[in-house]
């Protein structure tokens, strides 16, 4: 046989069966974990669950530990009671036959038994009485050692009974009274049983003689009456009740007919229960066999009832728990909502605000969001509009740079032919200034704004002769900030457009930069024409206090240089930055940049 091949096909089978229940649970786990309203759900069954199961244990363990001690103490108490019933009833029997052997007239009457009429009727009537009112009797039977007996009860009864073996018993304890197992007979079955006989020896008392034993008294209890007696121990109780014989551990009376004569079993079930009561003056036990489970029955019926409120209690807290999540899932789901429509491009979405907690927090703050969103979008294309403006402006209103350079040192060139200095240093100028323009770079340190404004101003020099002198005042500690290329020159150029050209006295420019903090510095350009007009600042002071759209709007073509300075300032700094123009008489004109350091990445 090959155990090789079916080893191997039964670890692939074991194998499949693990993989198909990891992808079961994984399955299972999946569905959950897509949806934020089945894992609170699954969260709050969980909960629940684990605290009314946990509550449930606790109490039946509890309750079902004291019911169960509780019961066993009845069971106990009841078996007591019981078996101190019977031995009140064994106990009147003993006495009344310690009456008769005390009685002188009994003694002789036992010693002439059925030679006096008058004593024989009387105790017979006696006898009879005695019987009917102690229904626990089966017969009493007084007889003499050897001779005539007296029987009184059941006669046929006696048939199966061993008279001589309990005549033995009572001569042997010579006098004193004791309870013996005996023989009966069970009318229903037609078989023998057991019961309890009380024999005692009769003795004739006399001062004269050594008391000799005249007869014995025997009085046997009905083995209906303690069957019957047994059974309704049961029926009051729910117990299975027996009387057992202790020292052969047999079982002599039950309600249950198949069981006198066999041993008693005793199970080691922790499901059955027994307790024991002996007979008094008998090796005879009073035992009762219980289920467990019958006890607790109560406790039972209470875990039973446990779980029908544990389950009404889950599916209340499950629907309050559907109700509750309900509220707090409906306004995510409209962010979510929300959130992919702003992933599709539409910000105007406005979302409801339902609640004040912090799911309608989330919410207001991401109308809000949608909000700045829209705004640095504008800003943003306003700047880019502002962008290609700027570079349409600049290619309508400029030649070709690369083509003024070239023809700049063609000048050069033949200046230096013909020995002119001026003309020279200007084209060189020139020329500088147009490389600086053309470069690709769009920022550019303060060191050269600062020389690509001194060479222009060498220009001027050189056009305006000692008419015009300018000065630069600049801290060394500023040098190396960045800023936008070509964002002083503007404001240079409008000096000599609007002012100097106007002129006919000394012109005067000054430039200056100081640094407020480690942060924030100050560019100046200074004139000394006349003042701009009260409105007309008003106006430019406006202007430049404007958002974007609004100057572009609005630009008068005078302004184009201001207000392009001015975006672009707006634009790189934020709006707490910019350019402030001042204007008073025989003070002068004033332009004042605020600007801040950058860092790297901007």
């Amino acid at each position: 046989m090959n155990y090789g091949k079916n080893y191997d096909l039964g670890a692939m089978a074991i194998l499949s069966l693990i993989h198909s229940v990891t992808k079961g649970i994984m399955a299972v786990f999946g569905y959950f974990s897509r949806s934020l309203f089945r894992k609170m759900l699954l969260a709050l069954f969980a909960i629940i669950t684990i605290t009314v199961s946990t509550l449930g244990l606790y109490t039946y363990d509890h309750t079902s530990s004291d019911i169960k001690q509780r019961e066993i103490q009845n069971m106990e108490l009841f078996s007591s009671q019981s078996a101190a019933n019977l031995e009140t009833q064994m106990a009147n029997i003993k006495s009344t036959a310690w009456n008769y052997f005390s009685d002188p007239r009994f003694q002789s009457f036992v010693q002439t038994l059925g030679s006096d009429p008058l004593a024989y009727s009387e105790f017979s009537g006696n006898f009879s009485q005695f019987v009917t009112d102690h229904s626990a009797v089966e017969f009493i039977v007084v007889t003499q050692l050897e001779g005539n007996r007296l029987i009184k009860g059941n006669l046929n009864n006696t048939d199966v009974v061993d008279f001589e073996d309990l005549k033995e018993i009572a001569v042997a304890n010579n006098g004193r009274g004791v309870w013996v197992p005996s023989i009966a007979f069970d009318r229903r079955t037609g078989q023998e049983v057991s019961t309890l006989t009380f024999v005692q020896a009769v003795k004739n008392i006399s001062t004269l003689s050594k008391f000799p034993i005249i007869g014995v008294l025997m009085v046997q209890l009905s083995y209906e009456y303690l069957k019957q007696w047994l059974s309704g121990l049961g029926e009051t109780e729910g117990v299975d009740f027996l009387l057992v014989d202790a020292r052969e551990e047999t079982v002599r009376i039950s309600a249950d007919s198949s069981l006198p004569g066999k041993p008693l079993e005793r199970r080691n079930d922790t499901e059955v229960l027994y307790v024991s009561q002996p007979l008094a003056n008998t090796s005879w036990v009073l035992v009762g066999i219980v289920n467990v489970r019958t006890l607790l029955k109560e406790v039972n019926g209470l875990a039973r009832d446990t779980i029908l409120i544990g389950i009404a209690c889950l599916l209340g807290a499950m629907l309050v728990a559907i109700l509750l999540s309900s509220r707090i899932l409906t306004p995510l789901k409209e962010l979510k909502k929300g959130i992919l429509a702003v992933e599709k491009g539409d910000y105007d979405i406005i979302l409801p605000i339902r609640t004040k907690d912090e799911t309608g927090y989330i919410i207001h703050r991401f109308n809000h969001m949608t909000e700045e969103i829209k705004s640095l979008i504008r800003k943003v294309y306003e700047a880019d509009l502002v962008r290609k403006e700027a570079e349409i402006k600049a290619l309508q209103s400029q030649i070709n740079p690369h083509f003024l350079y070239n023809t700049l040192g063609i000048i050069d060139s033949l200046a230096t032919l013909h020995d002119d200095d001026r003309i020279s240093l200007i084209s060189r100028s020139l020329a500088k200034m147009f490389r600086y323009n053309i470069s690709a770079a769009r920022t550019s340190t303060i060191q050269l704004e600062l020389r690509q404004i001194e060479l222009y101003l060498y220009i001027q020099q050189q056009r305006y002769g000692n008419r015009f002198k300018y000065t630069i005042e600049v801290e060394d500690s500023i040098y190396g900030f960045s800023i936008p290329k070509l964002l002083i020159q503007p404001l240079v150029e409008n000096c000599f457009v609007h002012v100097f050209d106007r002129m006919s006295a000394q012109c005067e420019l000054r430039i200056r930069g100081w640094r407020r903090s480690d942060q924030e510095i100050y560019l100046s350009v200074w004139n000394n024409g006349p003042p701009i007009a009260a409105s007309r600042l008003a106006e430019l002071n406006m202007l430049l206090g404007q958002d974007i759209q609004q100057r572009r709007d609005e630009l008068p073509p005078s302004s184009i240089g201001l207000m392009n300075v001015q975006n672009r300032i707006k634009l790189l700094y934020g709006n707490e930055y910019g350019l402030t123009i001042t204007s008073e008489q025989e003070q002068g004109t004033e332009a004042v940049i605020h600007l801040r350091k950058l860092g790297e990445e901007e």
